[in-house]
């Protein structure tokens, strides 16, 4: 079995919540333990490196992954070399955070204090050098790339953004123009109108929350997913308004963008029945539950709780979601009467 040292860069189109990247060090710490890959990720603002360590063919396979993830941009290997021993005794995490709660658990690594000392391996090894570089270079040295990020993406992330200051109500193709560092021309060549905007942008913002999460439905099951998402949704309320704010034009039949927020509402519906039917298969939930019913349910919680939560914030979400699911879980054990 030959070992390798893999070291890539990429630029995320979007920032993860400290939530979701404590969620993140969970899902994927344990799921690198079974795999046999240890190494470390940093992440400094929309910059990442990755030096990742075990048997090439894994490493690759994982790198393939993270190429594949819409979030990232420009992913390039650095360094690819065979090693005769590892570096790291398992995967861990660095960001920047205040949180000495979050600065206290396996597998976080506080990379970016200033205190912290330059690594003495770093004159010796390819990895270290770089990971050094990563963590003594500004983040806005790094970012200067992401000016080559495809139109396309950087109009989303600048929707985003938008959509956190103002609010859908308030959004204009202006706004997005001016926060993308393009002219409205360029924006309306991919959008042509704020409702088919906002459709893409939904789609794009969900998937940067779900994705990162996704692995916890098929190690846990689709409840706990669920409620890690309800988690990282009331972190960031802004994609709630912009939900609810979707709600007339998909079912305005006139509305041009219609389709497009339904065929995302749709998918992750999908998402949710495929997660139960793979419950069903790992004995979590019982076969009397039909998953596509199972599914309306789940998903008719999930929003009806975070909206809600909108006007009337609700302070422990997650516990209220995981009660609520508890007693639908009681309902599926017995056979369904039409």
């Amino acid at each position: 079995m030959t070992l390798v040292s893999l070291v890539f860069t990429a630029a995320r189109t979007g920032r993860y919540t400290e939530a979701g990247l404590v969620q993140l060090l969970a899902v994927e710490r344990a799921r690198n333990a079974e795999l046999g890959i240890t190494g470390i990720l940093a992440l400094d603002d929309a910059n990442v490196i990755g030096v990742t360590e075990g048997p090439a063919d894994v490493v690759h396979a994982r790198v393939r992954e993270v190429a594949a993830d819409p979030g990232n941009v420009d992913v390039q290997i650095v360094v690819d070399d065979p090693i005769e021993e590892r570096a790291y005794a398992d995967w861990s995490i660095a960001f920047r955070t205040e949180d000495p709660a979050i600065r206290a658990l396996p597998g976080f690594v506080d990379l970016f204090d200033p205190e912290r000392a330059p690594d003495p391996d770093a004159n010796a090894s390819r990895s270290a050098a770089l990971l050094e570089w990563f963590r003594r270079t500004p983040p806005e040295q790094l970012s200067t790339r992401r000016s080559a990020t495809p139109v396309r993406e950087r109009v989303l992330q600048a929707s985003i953004d938008v959509l956190r200051d103002v609010g859908p109500s308030r959004a204009s193709l202006t706004a997005v123009a001016e926060r993308a560092g393009l002219t409205v021309d360029e924006v309306t060549s991919h959008f042509p109108t704020l409702p088919l905007l906002l459709a893409a942008t939904l789609a794009s913002w969900l998937e940067q929350v779900i994705a990162p999460l996704a692995p916890i439905a098929a190690s846990e099951g689709t409840i706990a997913w669920l409620r890690a998402l309800v988690v990282a949704f009331a972190e960031d309320p802004a994609l709630d308004r912009l939900i609810v704010s979707s709600l007339a034009p998909a079912a305005d039949p006139g509305e041009a963008a219609g389709e497009d927020f339904l065929t995302t509402y749709r998918a992750f519906r999908a998402s949710i029945r495929a997660a139960l039917e793979q419950d069903v298969l790992a004995g979590r939930e019982p076969d009397t539950m039909d998953p596509q019913k199972g599914a309306q349910q789940l998903l008719a919680l999930f929003d009806g709780l975070r909206i809600q939560n909108l006007f009337d914030p609700e302070p422990d979400m997650a516990a209220t979601f995981v009660r609520a699911a508890v007693r639908l879980r009681t309902g599926w054990s017995e056979p369904y009467r039409d």
